[in-house]
């Protein structure tokens, strides 16, 4: 009988799990396709222990354990477990805010996934009969919803992209600095003339916001109030995507262009940073990280002229970081100790209170009861921006600089995401809408509809409205440019999880001919950003991959 009770816990908290993730969620379609899968792995092991016990408990563990987890992941984070999750769980601190509530989930599917099993059908044939209803629902819910919701088959899909992942990387690494000709342009077209109120060679204070959506600074309840009305008085691109995710491909991508195949890997092309530091300019990059050595070396692999921090032992923010506050502090003491050398001035920082799992520290800035950590840290970063954009405008630097607003990547749409804007519709939790903001003094406000383009057009895009120029392995483009028919490059996320099209500002996954037609771009460029360009002068202005890779459609 203890047996049987033990059997009967264990399915039923995985049922309970299952349901949780659905709801969650908010999407009926995840229980529909994981509840026949439940009946499915409960017939097959109530069979199989008619001729094993031991080994069968030991493999129902192990096949509970990963539906499970995929439920836990679900609930917690929007989706099934994805590549980009595994891939950045070296950053595992950076969720240490909600560590009490992952703890809690992680503990119960150890207890109730090792829970012995026993036999509870009394004879084969109503084994037979569950399975078979298993199967007959999960064939409806397929041919109804398509297989995207089954926590089985996302397993599988893991494998496949683990695999896809690594024969990207071998290739990439077998492959030349001649793939970097597919991809060079001589200039930077010039699609919009430098307004006057600008010198020739302004300052430039890039802002990477962690986890930015743009829908978060139009929210009536006026969570960032500052960086919404700059969006107000400056110019601003509407219809504007991330193309990758997380922080250190977007990064990179952001700053050279391109895609990022690997966390850690360095791309060997040309970057903002460098075009400026071709003209004359001083370039830095602030770490809000001073503790974490991976993170300190990937900015290092940037190749900014130095990379600051404050290693200080006061470091207000989790995972031993600069809090938003400390880090605007730090931008302010860096952009004044540049502008005192009389050379013009790169200077991007990237800002990390606003990390998933993150609260606002008790020192900052807390929004209403305080009680909802997703709009304290939004609130608590739109404040510390605030206060520094109020003493840019006041200073002199403001006469000659230009400062460029966005994020590194979307909002994650995780369970405390989703808590906080819960009538915001999320198509996928990597890929949102996003800000990108131009201001300077004597900016004209102005729209402009990006039309469903990315964040591969960032760097192109402040290049031609300063009209610098320069020889470069763009694939993006101004976004100043005319719109053209035929589906862009810039308009294709891509992470290790998801391909994407944000055409026209709307998300869906690639066709197959769309996937077929991108592959080799994606492994040409992989492969020149690792072997960078042999400099042949026979390659220049090739560009044999064009900005419109994509079959008409």
């Amino acid at each position: 009988m203890t047996g049987l009770i033990l059997t009967i816990l264990k399915y039923i908290f995985s049922l309970i799990f299952a349901c949780a993730g659905a709801a969650a969620a908010k999407d009926r379609r995840y229980a529909a396709a994981a509840l026949p899968e439940l009946l499915i792995i409960f017939a097959v092991m109530d069979l199989l222990l008619l001729f094993f016990r031991i080994p069968v408990w030991i493999l129902s563990a192990f096949v509970m354990l990963l539906y499970n987890a995929q439920h836990m992941v679900l609930i917690f984070g929007g989706c099934y477990t994805t590549l980009v999750m595994l891939t950045n769980l070296d950053s595992w601190k950076d969720l240490l805010g909600k560590l009490f509530q992952y703890l809690a989930a992680i503990l119960a599917i150890l207890v109730f996934t090792c829970l012995p099993i026993t036999r509870v059908c009394r004879d084969v044939q109503t084994d037979l009969i569950i399975l078979a209803a298993g199967l007959l629902l999960l064939v409806i819910s397929a041919l109804r919803d398509g297989p995207a919701f089954s926590p089985v088959r996302n397993t599988f899909h893991l494998l496949g992209t683990i695999l896809e992942n690594l024969d990207r990387t071998r290739a990439a690494k077998a492959g030349s600095a001649e793939s970097a000709k597919l991809f060079r342009r001589e200039k930077i077209q010039n699609f919009r003339k430098r307004p006057d109120t600008l010198p020739k060679d302004p300052n430039i204070i890039l802002i990477f916001t962690e986890g930015l959506s743009s829908h978060m600074l139009r929210d009536e309840r006026q969570v960032m109030p500052n960086m919404a009305a700059l969006a107000g008085r400056s110019l601003r691109f509407l219809n504007y995507y991330n193309h990758t995710y997380a922080t250190y491909c977007a990064l990179t991508g952001q700053l050279f262009s391109g895609y990022q195949l690997n966390n850690y890997d360095t791309n060997a092309l040309v970057s903002l940073q460098s075009i400026l530091q071709d003209r004359g300019y001083d370039t830095a990059m602030i770490n809000p990280e001073p503790k974490n050595a991976l993170f300190s070396r990937y900015l290092e692999g940037l190749r900014f002229d130095r990379v600051v921090t404050d290693n200080s032992s006061d470091l207000r923010g989790e995972a031993e970081s600069l809090s938003d506050g400390q880090a605007y502090d730090l931008l302010w003491d860096t952009v004044n100790a540049q502008a005192a050398t009389g050379r013009p001035f790169l200077t991007a920082i990237y800002t990390f209170g606003t990390h998933i799992s993150f609260d606002s520290p008790k020192e900052e800035e807390h929004f209403g009861d305080g009680k909802d950590t997703t709009l304290n840290k939004l609130y608590n970063a739109d404040a510390a921006f605030g206060r520094f954009l109020e003493k840019l405008e006041a200073s002199p630097l403001a006469k000659d600089t230009i400062l460029v607003l966005t994020g590194d990547h979307c909002a994650y749409g995780d369970f405390f995401y989703r808590s906080a804007f819960p009538d915001y519709p999320r198509v996928n939790t990597d890929a949102d809408e996003m800000p990108l903001i131009l201001w300077h003094r004597g900016v004209e406000p102005e729209e402009i509809d990006a039309d469903g383009r990315n964040t591969l057009d960032m760097v192109p895009t402040l290049l031609d409205y300063l009209d610098i120029s320069a020889p470069n392995y763009f694939l993006g483009e101004s976004l100043f440019a005319p719109a053209r028919p035929g589906s862009r490059i810039d308009t294709i996320f891509l992470d290790a999880s998801f391909a994407l099209s944000t055409e026209h500002g709307v998300i869906r996954p690639l066709t197959d001919a769309e996937a077929a037609a991108l592959e080799p771009v994606f492994r040409d460029y992989f492969a020149a950003a690792r072997h960078g360009d042999s400099q042949d002068p026979a390659g220049a202005g090739s560009n044999s991959h064009s900005n419109n890779p994509l079959p008409a459609e």
